[in-house]
């Protein structure tokens, strides 16, 4: 009788350690998954983060380039206005010298 209730619990020690066995197995396996997924989501945000900043320089970049494009403009529109007033200038004298050389002449 001795014997077989020690057998009994060996056997039951057994079953027992072979279940923590299994056990710490399945912890193992869910803390890698949980670690891989964390990975694996630590991942795409670094990705998503490299892909928003692209798209950042790349607006700031066309930002950069419309302001120097309006700049330009703005600086071929005024020496534009500036040869305007200049040949308007000049008619505005030759106008005038030749409005003096026929009073001249009429005299």
């Amino acid at each position: 009788e001795r014997q077989r209730l020690e057998e009994e619990r060996l056997a039951e020690e057994t079953k027992l350690d072979e279940e923590e066995a299994a056990a710490e197995e399945e912890r193992q396996r869910l803390e890698e998954e949980r670690l891989a997924e964390e990975a694996k989501i630590a991942e795409e945000e670094a990705a998503a983060e490299t892909e928003r900043q692209r798209l950042e320089e790349e607006r700031l970049a066309e930002e950069t380039k419309l302001d120097e494009e309006e700049a330009a403009a703005e600086e071929e529109r005024q020496r534009l206005e500036e040869e305007r007033l200049a040949e308007e200038a000049r008619l505005a004298e030759e106008e005038a010298l030749a409005d003096a050389e026929r009073q001249r002449l009429e005299e």
